[in-house]
């Protein structure tokens, strides 16, 4: 069974949640951990924003800023283990998989809010708070309050690979005749 265990920075902070019954991807809110957010301008000068009392932050156009979720995440598996005489649980890391970090696309469309990286990874040994780096592309200031939604998160089987270098150019094996945007646009 897949485990994933969520420390909460202080006991008032939301768990994520699911939209609807079906969804794959869960949501991840803004919960502000300390008094302010940091991040850059569109500049790219370091700003710190505080967040005023009504747990609320801006965030300007062009800015990128590091938006709480006050979260941990610890994926694990239980295995039930069985010796001689005694049956136990045994917890180990999946290391296999990751927490992809994604925008929300109403934020996207209508606020002009993205993720500045496109996707973030959690990898499986990240044991800090998660943040999302939220930027801003529209043209006008943006707010968001505590307990907004500012992303959807999914949980991801990555299957782990090796390189082998070969000597020999790759020839092609399908209709593509180009490299880059060959495909059209």
């Amino acid at each position: 069974m897949l485990t994933v265990n969520v420390y909460r920075l202080r006991d008032d902070l939301e768990l994520p949640t699911y939209g609807t019954s079906l969804a794959n991807c869960f949501d991840l809110s803004f919960q502000p951990t300390s008094a302010s957010v940091k991040g850059y301008d569109k500049f790219n000068s370091p700003v710190e924003y505080s967040i005023n009392e009504h747990g609320e932050i801006s965030i300007n156009p062009g800015d990128r800023l590091l938006i709480p979720t006050g979260l941990i995440f610890k994926i694990e598996q239980y295995l039930t283990v069985e010796t001689y005489a005694d049956v136990s649980r045994e917890i180990t890391p999946l290391q296999n998989y990751s927490i992809r970090l994604h925008p929300r696309s109403g934020l996207s469309l209508k606020r002009g809010l993205v993720l500045a990286n496109s996707e973030g990874i959690v990898d499986v040994d990240y044991q800090e708070e998660v943040f999302v780096l939220l930027t801003n592309i529209s043209e006008v200031s943006q707010t968001i309050k505590q307990g907004d939604r500012i992303a959807q998160a999914e949980i991801v089987c990555n299957e782990p690979v090796s390189f082998i270098v070969i000597t020999k150019r790759p020839e092609k094996h399908s209709e593509r005749g180009g490299g880059f945007g060959s495909t059209g646009v």
